[in-house]
């Protein structure tokens, strides 16, 4: 059922409850002045928990995977390239599931071929989920690197963001400040608004939303490091910005729990921040009216845009400005439902904190949220040996196929690189020859115009006078000479006559002309038509050349025989060899994957091999039967039963042989006397001078 009042239809009202019950006048704005001390207390716990927990678990894979991508875009651009990683990893703003970013400054190329040198450089290391967005305001990779889990955006020439990175992590020197920003883009992530591609705001946009509440609170918690700072100018795109700030330690006399900061930053942003005209700045350390900055919002309001009530873009709808690029607004990525979305998780998050609810509760996440498993053999641990060998055996049999199918697809992929080079170097060649041929066509057309203009006044004439223009002149001459000769008086031609023949002159005189006339327009068309004549046998022999170029291509490749020498051919050749070449990538994906998955197995084996090692060990020792303890022997009774005669034990004589055998009977010596034997065939001491190394009590002597 669509609301009247706001145009809204029942699954718009139920997706944003908040915001629809508000706009009816439904829902009164809670004070969140009035809330309990204790249930403040109660929320800074839960926070400092969360904020424990959350941590940044990834921050050595971030650093792993950075070193890792810096040596290979090192490697591949070497001098011409500068890498450098930017964002919440830097900032330490991150809050443990961030994703990574890095910019990559180059020299000498088009961002679109970087983007697809990167790609392939990408899909031959095994990640995952690789686009490339070469049409967006900065050029950018976006991919997933399997071994981590974690996101990266590979950005291009983004220099700025590298200076705002490090003013951000200027400004979270301040830990309440650090943590404020932690935990707004925690709950916006939960919630799903805190993706730019998807029309909400960026994570960068809420960190500037935090700041400018920190510098907005009394007294402030953090300062306007941009105001006091010296000037630091930096060209970048045929701009200058300024890049400079105060980097200067900041002593604040706020003492603001994180609670209280973080609810009066949904009380300001819910219900007391003007969007319409107000801009977030934190530049200026207050917001900038939308007048003064001309970033009037234009264009419908987000309800009339969901509501189909109007399709017109918006513009400055969540007017944020950027902190060096001064021009560039932040939300000129939000579209109507990410708008709504926004207002609506302010207006949820307001209520839900003055009702008491945990922070937990707030940041309920909007879809399904699966953590991946700590182990990374959870699955294996319940398999038997003989199960995973098999799974060993056919992932080794796949990836021996996929590596088949990947030196076949390349093959085949130089194969049609060489062709289309090959037809590019062909219609280089006949380019000059078509232009000529062109050049000679679009002359040879008002050509053949003029050669049929001129056999039109040619016939045209011919038509009207059948008499040849010598003819004519001698019947010219013979009546001209009657009339100029002298008259026989007596045979004088009448009146009638005379008049008759100059009639017949003048008639003659017009014919003549006209046959003139009729001779030149025929001088003309047959010079026209040898000139036409040139002109198509230059065309045949261009086209003769043109089919001399692809005849020795076919010569020097074979398959391309039946082939057409045109650009649309070249399109296509290339348009397979690109199709090869994503094959290729997605052979290489499986192949990596593959062969982490073996990896896997073959540790898990590893194990698993030790782990039966060291039971086996452990059961053998516990079912090792003790040997006896053979009962002690005095060696001097023995030997004088030996020497008496009397009858000795195994283990009596054991003793007598390990004491020197039946050779030692009778020596009954005490033992005291032995030891002193002993004792007096000890050689002397020989202690060492550590400051001269020789013997000391010893003389030398010098030879």
């Amino acid at each position: 059922m669509v609301c009247s009042k706001t145009g809204l239809s029942a699954e718009q009202q139920e997706r944003w409850s908040y915001l629809y019950h508000h706009l009816t006048e439904d829902l009164e704005i809670p004070d969140l002045s009035a809330i309990d001390e204790k249930n403040i207390n109660k929320l800074d716990a839960e926070l400092a928990n969360l904020l424990k927990r959350i941590g940044d678990a990834k921050a050595k894979s971030r650093e792993s995977l950075t070193k890792h991508l810096k040596g290979l875009l090192t490697r591949r651009f070497r001098r011409n390239a500068v890498v450098e990683a930017f964002g919440s990893s830097v900032t330490n703003l991150s809050i443990g599931t961030g994703d990574l970013d890095i910019c990559l400054s180059f020299k000498g190329d088009t961002p679109k071929r970087v983007l697809k040198i990167i790609s392939g450089l990408l899909h031959e290391n095994g990640m995952d989920n690789i686009e490339m967005i070469p049409n967006a305001r900065i050029p950018i990779v976006k991919f997933k690197d399997p071994r981590s889990g974690l996101d990266v955006d590979i950005s291009l020439d983004n220099r700025l963001a590298i200076y705002n990175s490090r003013m951000l992590k200027s400004y979270a020197e301040e830990r309440r400040l650090r943590q404020l920003v932690q935990m707004v883009k925690y709950w916006a992530s939960r919630r799903g608004i805190n993706n730019a591609f998807e029309g909400s705001l960026s994570s960068y946009a809420w960190t500037l939303l935090s700041i400018q509440h920190a510098q907005m609170v009394q007294p402030p918690l953090v300062p306007n490091r941009q105001a006091g700072g010296e000037s630091e100018p930096m060209k970048f795109r045929g701009q200058t910005f300024d890049v400079g700030f105060n980097s200067e330690t900041y002593t604040t006399e706020n003492q603001q729990s994180l609670a209280s900061l973080l609810m009066s930053f949904f009380d300001r942003f819910a219900t007391r921040w003007d969007w319409e005209s107000m801009v977030v700045s934190i530049r200026n350390g207050q917001p900038l009216s939308t007048k003064e900055k001309g970033w009037k919002h234009r264009g419908p309001l987000p309800l009339e845009v969901v509501t189909g009530a109007s399709d017109r873009k918006m513009e400055h709808i969540m007017p944020i400005e950027d902190p060096f690029d001064h021009e560039h607004d932040l939300s000129r990525v939000v579209r109507a439902e990410g708008a709504m979305s926004i207002q609506n998780e302010f207006m949820r998050a307001l209520h839900m904190l003055s009702e008491g609810k945990t922070w937990q509760s707030i940041c309920q996440p909007v879809h399904e949220m699966t953590d991946e498993p700590d182990d990374l053999f959870h699955d294996l641990r319940t398999i038997s040996a003989d199960e995973i060998e098999t799974r060993l055996d056919a992932m080794r049999t796949e990836l021996a196929n996929v590596e088949k199918q990947i030196d076949e697809l390349v093959k085949e992929h130089i194969n049609s690189k060489e062709l289309l080079d090959l037809l590019r170097e062909g219609l280089k060649e006949t380019r000059n020859v078509k232009s000529d041929r062109q050049q000679i066509l679009s002359e040879l057309r008002p050509l053949s115009m003029k050669v049929q203009e001129m056999r039109q006044v040619r016939d045209g004439i011919d038509q009207r006078i059948a008499i040849p223009t010598k003819r004519i002149k001698q019947e010219m001459l013979r009546i001209f000479e009657k009339l100029t000769s002298e008259v026989d008086v007596f045979n004088a031609p009448s009146l009638g006559v005379e008049k008759g023949d100059f009639s017949y002159f003048f008639e003659l005189q017009a014919m003549y002309e006209a046959s003139l006339k009729s001779n030149e327009a025929h001088q003309e068309y047959i010079r026209l038509r040898r000139e036409q004549d040139r002109e198509l046998r230059a065309i045949k022999k261009s086209k003769k050349k043109e089919e001399n170029v692809l005849k020795n291509l076919i010569e020097t490749n074979p398959a391309l025989e039946g082939v057409h020498l045109n650009p649309k051919t070249i399109r296509e050749f290339n348009k397979n060899a690109n199709l090869l070449q994503r094959s290729i990538n997605q052979q290489y994906s499986a192949k990596h994957e593959i062969r982490r998955e073996i990896g896997r197995l073959e540790a898990w084996q590893r194990i698993a091999a030790r782990k039966q090692r060291n039971s086996n060990r452990n059961t053998s020792n516990r079912n090792r039967t003790p040997r006896a303890r053979a009962p002690e022997v005095n060696i001097n009774e023995v030997r004088q039963k030996a020497s008496s005669g009397d009858s000795i034990s195994l283990n009596e004589l054991d003793a007598l042989l390990a004491k020197g055998g039946i050779a030692s009977i009778g020596n009954n010596e005490p033992k005291a006397s032995q030891q002193k034997q002993r004792q007096s065939k000890k050689r002397p001491s020989r202690r060492i001078d550590i400051r001269q190394g020789r013997t000391r009590g010893r003389k030398e002597t010098r030879k």
